[in-house]
C-alpha cells in the first residue's frame, strides 16, 4: 500500500462547533400560531372522542387478508392466530418451535374448517431467515397485509447476575427481531401502499420492574423504534400503512411463569388480551395499553415527585421471584435463548 493510499484511509476528523451560525428559535410568530392551532385541534378532537364513547367503533374487515403472527406457538400469539382465523383471514403462523407451531395450525383447522393457514419455523433473531420467510409466505398465501410482531422471551435475572449471552439474546429476539421482520415485509407494503405493522410491546415499556432489565429495555426500544417508523411513514404524504403498538399488562400465558411472579393486581387472561389486541388493530389504534387505563395511570404517576411515584409502585407491586437456575434452564424461554446462541 502506497503512502497516498494509507493517508486516504485515515478517518477524517469532525469539524469543530460552528461559531458562524447563531442557534436561535426559528420563525417564532408562526410557531405561536401553530401552537394555538394545536390547542384548537385538541378540544375539537376531545369533543369527538367523548361523543364516540357512546357509539361503537368502526372496524375494518380482514376477511381474505394475510395476517402473519410471530410467536404463534403458544400464549398470546396462538390466541391471536385463532381470533384472526375466525375473522376470515389467511393466517401465517411463525415460531421457532416447530412442534408447538404446528399444533397451533392444527387447532385453527379444527376450530375454523376451511381456513387458509400455514406454519413456518423461523428464528426472528436471524435476518436471513426473516428475509426467506417473506418470499415463502407470499408464494403460499399472498402478500402480508397485517404483520404482528409478537415473538419474545422473558427471563428474570438480576442486573449483574445474568450471563452476557442471555442479555444479548433477549435483545436480539425481542427488539432486533422486530427490525428484521419489518425490514423483510415493509418493502412490499410500501410498494402496494397498504399494510399494517403491529408490535406487541409491554406495560414494562412504561414502567420498568426489578429483575427484568433486559426484557424492559427491549420493550422500551420497541416503542421508540415504532414511533420512529411511524414518523418516517408520515413523511410520505399519501401513506396508507398503519402502525400499532400494544402494551399489555402481565398475561397468564403459562402456570410455570406465573410461579415466579407476585402481582398485586390480577394478571390478564390470554383470551382477554387477544380480543383487546384484535379490537385495537381493527380500529387502527396507534398505541394502547391493556387495560386502557394503565396508560394514563403510568403517565400520571410520573408527574408526581419521585417518593410518591415510588410509593404508588410499592402499593401496586409486581415482584419477580427468581427460581433456581436448574428450573429456569428447563423453561421454554431459556431453551429458545440457548438455541439462538447456538445458531449465531
Amino acid at each position: 500500500m502506497t503512502k497516498a493510499q494509507t493517508e486516504s484511509t485515515k478517518p477524517v476528523p469532525l469539524a469543530p462547533p460552528s461559531t458562524q451560525q447563531s442557534w436561535i428559535l426559528k420563525n417564532p410568530i408562526p410557531l405561536v400560531l401553530e401552537i394555538l392551532i394545536i390547542f384548537q385541534m385538541f378540544f375539537v378532537t376531545l369533543f369527538f372522542k367523548m361523543f364516540r364513547v357512546f357509539l361503537p367503533s368502526s372496524k375494518k374487515s380482514v376477511k381474505g387478508n394475510v395476517v402473519l403472527i410471530t410467536g404463534s406457538g403458544r400464549g398470546l400469539g396462538r390466541e391471536l392466530a385463532l381470533e384472526f382465523a375466525q375473522l376470515g383471514a389467511k393466517v401465517a403462523c411463525v415460531d421457532v418451535d416447530q412442534t408447538s407451531n404446528e399444533e397451533t395450525v392444527k387447532l385453527i383447522e379444527a376450530k375454523v374448517p376451511g381456513v387458509s393457514t400455514k406454519a413456518y419455523t423461523v428464528n426472528v433473531a436471524v435476518s436471513s431467515e426473516t428475509a426467506a420467510l417473506a418470499v415463502k409466505v407470499e408464494l403460499d398465501l399472498g402478500p402480508v397485509d397485517i404483520l404482528i410482531n409478537n415473538a419474545a422471551v422473558i427471563v428474570g435475572h438480576t442486573f449483574l447476575g445474568a450471563q452476557d449471552h442471555t442479555i444479548s439474546t433477549i435483545i436480539n429476539i425481542n427488539l432486533l427481531g422486530h427490525f428484521w421482520m419489518i425490514r423483510s415485509f415493509l418493502p412490499g407494503m410500501m410498494k402496494r401502499n397498504s399494510g399494517h405493522i403491529v408490535a406487541i410491546s409491554s406495560i414494562s415499556s412504561l414502567s420498568g420492574e426489578a429483575k427484568l432489565s433486559a426484557y424492559s429495555a427491549s420493550k422500551w426500544g420497541i416503542n421508540g423504534m415504532m414511533e420512529s417508523l411511524r414518523e418516517e411513514l408520515r413523511e410520505h404524504s399519501h401513506n396508507k400503512i398503519h402502525t400499532t403498538v400494544v402494551m399489555p399488562r402481565l398475561i397468564n400465558t403459562s402456570a410455570d411463569y406465573m410461579k415466579s411472579i407476585n402481582s398485586r393486581l390480577p394478571v390478564l387472561s390470554v383470551e382477554y388480551a387477544a380480543k383487546a389486541t384484535v379490537h385495537g388493530i381493527l380500529t387502527n389504534e396507534v398505541e394502547f395499553t391493556i387495560p386502557h387505563i394503565s396508560y394514563f395511570t403510568n403517565i400520571i404517576r410520573k408527574l408526581f415527585p419521585v417518593n410518591i411515584s415510588d410509593s404508588i409502585k410499592n402499593i401496586f407491586y409486581v415482584k419477580i421471584m427468581l427460581p433456581s437456575q436448574e428450573y429456569q434452564d428447563n423453561l421454554p424461554n431459556m431453551s429458545i435463548i440457548n438455541r439462538t446462541v447456538a445458531t449465531n
